[in-house]
């Protein structure tokens, strides 16, 4: 199958014709057919060596992904054909932090088995994974909307731990990329108007002017906030800021 393949040793990345086509082995596999898969920041800084994957061969990166299951093993409830949606991520269940439901914690799993980093990911034309990490996606998210759950995941989960923003707080975005886009449309959707956008790159800023007159470009510095949203992915403080979501 072709597939868009990293080294982890010499940081290269390359195109493969004739990657190794997934097989089943165990009863709860399933092959996802790739549709749509992003390139996420993390990418970008595993292929310059500043994020940790796999080094003991070359593989796909990739963990932003939707497609079309190709092939179950015999424990599978999904069906083949059926439009699905991958999460990257999985957990042991046993450790302290997954027994308290923060298995992003997990060290036992957690980051060393993400799909797309420490195995085979959606920079190819078929994904291996575990049934458990599938989701079948309801008929009104289409393939290409889908590509974005994980992402937003991201954002609902931030979303979540700030819980409850009051409607007509004074909101500072820090970012424009796709997660501080997330974040503006998300909080657009809860009701917030007293949005304010800080992003460097002019083209990040084209994309927001477009999505709405109830955003500002950041410019004044003496303004105030009451919620302070680093999209950066840098962590950074401000006294007048009063809550920081990474």
């Amino acid at each position: 199958m072709e597939a868009v393949v990293f080294d982890g040793k010499a940081l290269s990345l390359k195109y493969v014709k004739d990657f190794p086509v997934p097989k089943i082995i165990n009863d709860n596999d399933v092959i996802v057919k790739v549709a749509y898969s992003g390139v996420c920041g993390t990418d970008l800084h595993i292929i310059q060596g500043e994020f940790p994957a796999l080094k003991e061969r070359p593989l796909p990166l990739g963990h932003e992904f939707s497609g079309t299951v190709h092939e179950a093993g015999k424990k599978c409830q999904l069906k083949r054909g059926q439009r699905v949606v991958v999460d990257p991520n999985r957990a042991c269940g046993l450790c302290d932090f997954c027994r308290k439901g923060n298995y992003q914690y997990c060290l036992t799993d957690g980051i060393n088995s993400t799909v797309g980093i420490f195995k085979d990911g959606g920079w190819a034309q078929y994904v291996k994974v575990p049934m458990e990490q599938v989701y079948a996606l309801p008929d009104n998210i289409s393939l290409e909307q889908a590509g974005l759950c994980e992402p937003y995941a991201c954002v609902a989960h931030g979303f979540n731990r700030a819980a409850p923003i009051p409607v007509g707080s004074r909101v500072l975005v820090l970012g424009a990329g796709i997660i501080g886009n997330l974040w503006i449309t998300t909080l657009h959707l809860q009701g917030h108007r007293d949005v304010t956008v800080s992003e460097m790159n002019q083209a990040r800023l084209d994309i927001v002017k477009k999505l709405s007159k109830c955003f500002y470009i950041f410019i004044l510095l003496s303004k105030l906030f009451d919620i302070f949203i680093n999209s950066y992915g840098l962590f950074t403080t401000k006294k007048s800021y009063s809550i920081t979501i990474q």
